[in-house]
């Protein structure tokens, strides 16, 4: 006796999860703020894939994928979408007591979605109707609900049910005990649903690049291999082997209609390649972020000249544990900017402190004429007081992203400018702090040169930095004679 069995029924849900957010959520933002949210085509067609249905053999209705790993370049909408969804599984999904969680490497990080959201209820009459906004939560009236923000570097929170999760930026999670709890938290609930929603990273051990392999492993299959290990895998990246300014690639990458390429233009002039590949193409990368190759910055060796008459421009970095402390000075000749320095290490001297920093800074000073010496104040306020009363020329330089950021963007462009714009010596200590260095991200957009690792020692590049970017600046803001080049 043979038996058939039972085919698999589908239905979608997509249309309507779609309709909840067009016809629920009120824009905050830019140009759009105030009116009803319109999804991109790419959205709708990962909800219509997302939310599909499946027959029970037992009878009923339950959602085809459990997981979903959904890979964008940066400033597609991720933010938007992810609250999007996190309030469909608040509000409409269905489940008792539901328990939704906006989950990332850093509570700061994890409170972009959820503050999103927040901003969706107060501009929504109509989710107000349902939902109570509190600092920290978001509560659901009817249901029960609660959503919360959880990070990978806070305690590991246990006995977690959740129904709905969005995690953001998987590949800045420092550890994968966080996405494994949340992974496998939801076993009493009926539909659990967690979507990844992230841009690509670095780091080939990484929980993120594990993910990501597996999504690709079944995407190849077809759709059917998804559906069956219930994964949605769902990656919008540039091609494998797309050159940096290839604007098709940029089109896989960023899907979204309101996408500039002239800005990604100038966005891939500005940012070193790693960080724009991987950002803006969504590439996993090779390496961590390095702002700069070994072979850019040994192009640049030359024989640095220096006027004792012509202005020059200073800076001094102070290591965090005084591990080690760097000066560095250049001058315009024509339009390239020549750099020389001097770097204090504690192997050379044993007992050094912030006073033979500022002796070092003084002694150097009186060679030259000196019109800008950038410090920061966190470390070097006290010293530089005393050079000041001595009538050098000190300026703050705080070493906030607001200030370091421009100013590595602009050490970057006198690198890679064609031709280039640098000379330095090929100090070897100084090689090494700049190729220790990296690009980290800021919170609005950019980077900065940064520590790969604690122990590595950077004040030489992040000197270099500062003092680059006010040779730039006062060069820019005096008048320049008929004929000279501008930067």
């Amino acid at each position: 006796m043979s038996t058939t069995a039972t085919p698999t029924y589908y239905r979608g849900l997509g249309k309507q999860v779609a309709q909840f957010m067009e016809g629920w959520i009120i824009q905050t933002k830019g140009r759009w703020a105030g009116k009803p949210l319109k999804l991109e085509p790419w959205e709708k067609d990962v909800l219509d894939e997302l939310y599909l249905l499946r027959s029970r053999p037992e009878g009923g209705m339950e959602y085809v994928y459990r997981e979903a790993l959904l890979g964008i370049a940066r400033k597609n909408g991720k933010s938007t979408f992810g609250a999007g969804i996190a309030l469909y599984g608040l509000v409409a999904a269905g489940e008792n007591a539901p328990e939704v969680y906006a989950a990332a490497g850093s509570v700061e990080q994890g409170r972009i979605v959820f503050g999103q959201a927040q901003r969706f209820v107060e501009a929504s009459p109509r989710l107000q109707d349902w939902l109570r906004v509190y600092r920290s939560t978001i509560e659901c009236k009817s249901n029960g609900g609660i959503f919360k923000v959880l990070s990978a570097d806070g305690p590991l929170q246990h006995g977690l049910n959740p129904s709905t999760v969005v995690i953001d930026e998987l590949w800045a999670h420092k550890n994968p005990e966080l996405y494994y709890a949340l992974t496998t938290g939801g076993g009493a609930r009926e539909n659990p649903l967690v979507v990844v929603i992230t841009t690509a990273g670095w780091d080939r051990k990484s929980v993120c690049y594990q993910v990501f392999q597996h999504g690709e492993a079944l995407a190849s299959q077809g759709i059917q291999a998804m559906r069956n290990e219930r994964f949605y895998h769902r990656w919008m990246a540039a091609g494998p082997t797309a050159a940096i300014d290839d604007r098709m690639g940029w089109l896989d990458a960023n899907p979204s209609t309101w996408i500039n390429f002239d800005e990604l233009d100038r966005e891939r002039r500005r940012l070193p390649g790693n960080v724009f590949r991987r950002l803006h193409m969504n590439q996993w990368t090779e390496t961590e972020e390095a702002w700069i190759a070994p072979h850019e910055w040994d192009a640049l060796v030359g024989r640095p000249l220096f006027d004792p008459a012509k202005d020059t421009y200073m800076a001094v970095d102070v290591g965090v544990r005084r591990d080690s402390a760097a000066i560095t000075w250049g001058q315009w000749w024509g339009d390239k900017l020549h750099t020389a320095q001097r770097i204090l290490l504690p192997e050379h001297h044993p007992e050094m402190g912030v006073a033979d920093v500022r002796a070092a800074l003084a002694e150097e000073a009186q060679r030259l004429k000196v019109v800008d010496i950038a410090y920061d104040p966190w470390a070097f306020r006290e010293s530089a007081e005393i050079l000041q009363e001595r009538g050098l020329p000190m300026v703050e330089f705080p070493q906030s992203a607001g200030r370091m950021a421009p100013a590595s963007e602009s050490l970057y462009e006198l690198i890679i400018a064609n031709p280039a714009r640098f000379i330095h010596d090929d100090d070897l200590e100084m090689r090494s702090q700049v190729l220790a260095a990296v690009a980290a991200p800021t919170d609005r957009g950019g980077w900065r040169i940064s520590k790969r690792k604690s122990k590595e020692r950077i004040d030489g590049a992040v000197s270099l930095a500062m003092m680059a970017d006010r040779a730039v600046t006062l060069r820019n803001a005096k008048p320049q004679p008929r004929g000279a080049a501008f930067m």
